[in-house]
């Protein structure tokens, strides 16, 4: 339980640790990184099915209660989302067709489960994040095959049949292996034993995401010593994208007076974007420089979501004086 708790509470810390290692030896041992990769299966199956532990498939029926604010949610994760990173894919990566399938992956997989907690530091509304999350995912199964045919296939070629095959093996099979162990281990040790646990699934989540990308840096190490200005040019753009989006969904929920937990939720249910989707996608059908996007996303993503959270207070105390009756 202690090394779950360091892992989460400095996960970003180490996985820059690991991309700065993973150049180091990938440099010192060259090759080496192309042999790893064959372990990626075991990675990916070790990231995805922990994770899933934590979704309730059940929470869906949650949407149904708030079609209208649902609604709003999907058309912000699978339309703006997307065709905002497809266009600023085309401003700044136009030239490196790798990058910009990385940015456009970014634009088009849901939010993640961290969500919930950042919402509910924010005195957002965390149940609602939960429906979000869920809905959205589910959503994704058959969206994310369209949209990456549609927006990344100008620049490599996408089998959508192919990926869709993919995500049921890789995706959705570890979300019914994940919601069956959840049954099982509440009815043998009970919830509240259960929720002690709750913390060690996203830590060993996050041991196959630094394997992945580990392996994935130590096998384009040479190219990114060679390059270092890619760094500048994955970053630019996802700073814009986070930075439109955060924006555009604050926006939406002032000018469609959403009371504040709702517009907390709505903010990082939209931004907070699925880091392990992306990389298990981008591992599977993209070449290593479209992972290395991937690699640098949940740095930036963090900033920002940290970033927003502070900014909370100052909106909160906006919308209880410009919304009184929805600022609660």
């Amino acid at each position: 339980m202690r090394v779950a708790q360091f892992i989460n509470q400095h996960m970003i810390k180490l996985l820059m640790g690991l991309i700065v290692l993973g150049l180091l030896v990938g440099y010192m041992l060259p090759g080496t990184g192309k042999k790893l990769q064959a372990l990626y299966p075991g990675a990916l199956f070790v990231m995805l099915y922990p994770m899933m532990v934590g979704i309730k498939i059940n929470e869906v029926t949650g949407a149904a209660r708030r079609l209208g604010f649902m609604t709003a949610v999907l058309v912000f994760n699978y339309f703006i989302s997307p065709l905002l990173a497809a266009l600023l894919a085309q401003v700044f990566l136009a030239g490196y067709p790798d990058f910009a399938v990385g940015l456009i992956l970014t634009g088009v997989v849901p939010c993640a489960g961290m969500i919930v907690a950042w919402t509910a530091l924010a005195k957002g509304n965390a149940p609602m994040t939960l429906v979000i999350t869920v809905t959205s995912f589910l959503a994704g199964i058959v969206l994310i095959p369209l949209w990456m045919s549609a927006l990344a296939g100008k620049y490599v070629p996408v089998d959508t049949f192919k990926m869709l095959q993919t995500i049921l093996y890789t995706i959705v099979i570890p979300l019914l292996l994940g919601n069956l162990t959840r049954v099982w281990l509440v009815k043998k040790w009970g919830p509240k034993k259960f929720m002690e646990l709750k913390p060690v699934f996203p830590a060993v989540s996050a041991l196959g995401m630094y394997m992945v990308f580990f392996i994935s840096m130590m096998a384009e190490s040479v190219t990114l010593v060679h390059n270092p200005q890619y760094l500048g040019i994955i970053a630019v753009p996802l700073v814009v994208f986070y930075t439109l989006l955060f924006s555009i969904s604050v926006l939406y929920a002032r000018l469609t007076r959403t009371n504040y937990p709702d517009m907390v939720a709505l903010a990082y249910g939209v931004s907070g974007k699925n880091i392990s989707i992306a990389l298990a996608l981008a591992v599977v059908f993209f070449p290593p420089l479209t992972v290395m996007i991937i690699a640098i996303k949940p740095l930036i993503q963090v900033l920002f979501m940290a970033g927003f959270f502070r900014l909370t207070p100052v909106l909160h105390k906006y919308w209880v004086n410009v919304l009184p009756q929805t600022g609660k």
